[in-house]
């Protein structure tokens, strides 16, 4: 989903690092993420443990199917996956969208009962109203043959995707340095809005790179 210039490969070796670490991130998050379907309650953050434990469909809802958004949106990046296997990046691509939009709902869902109360929740509110509203202009750009502009939006549409890896990277130390009320409220928002800046960037720097149309030729004068 990514234009060539965003693979691998195409930027150097600071985006792969870049793609590396967040491959990295995406199996971390799987593997913090799957305790909460095997060892169910005993996951449970204590101060949330109610509300986990009375909206338990939703919260596993949501956080199963950004498993597989997450997991999957990388290997959308890749140019050489894309043009050796396009009918699989094709249908990885509906998965991917699929699993992050019922993820979103089931986030907007959630966002209600969220730690910090009306300052976290108006965050993830927005971050899941996000994901659904870039999630649906990628798909409708790519079905009418907007290629671009698809790259452009699945871009946005996985920087807040990658909210589920940030969130968990920046809750410990907030936390500590804040406390648990105000620093979850803090990361709430930059787990996803430093994420799309990022993103708004790379997408404005790729149009720079982009060659210009050359343009035509005036028609020499005609001398009577």
């Amino acid at each position: 989903m990514a234009n060539a210039s965003s693979a691998p490969g195409v930027w150097g070796i600071g985006t792969r690092v870049a793609w590396g670490l967040i491959v990295i991130g995406s199996v971390l998050l799987l593997l913090f993420a799957l305790r909460y379907f095997v060892f169910g309650e005993e996951a449970y953050f204590p101060r949330q443990h109610e509300v986990y434990e009375a909206h338990a469909f939703w919260l596993l809802l949501h956080i199963g199917a950004m498993i597989f958004a997450t997991a999957l949106g990388p290997f959308q990046f890749l140019r050489f996956f894309r043009n050796r296997h396009l009918s699989l990046h094709r249908s990885m691509g509906k998965v991917y969208l699929v699993a992050g939009s019922i993820g979103a709902v089931g986030g907007l869902y959630m966002a209600q009962y969220s730690a910090s109360g009306i300052v976290s929740d108006v965050a993830f509110a927005l971050l899941a109203i996000g994901v659904l509203t870039t999630g649906l202009m990628a798909y409708l750009n790519i079905r009418r043959g907007n290629v671009q502009e698809h790259r452009e939006w699945i871009t946005r549409n996985y920087s807040l995707i990658l909210a589920a890896v940030t969130l968990r990277i920046y809750t410990a130390p907030l936390e500590a340095l804040f406390g648990e009320w105000t620093g979850y409220a803090m990361v709430a928002w930059l787990c996803w809005v430093p994420n799309l800046l990022v993103a708004e960037w790379i997408i404005r720097a790729n149009l720079r790179k982009r060659p210009e149309p050359p343009r035509r030729a005036r028609p020499a004068p005609v001398i009577a």
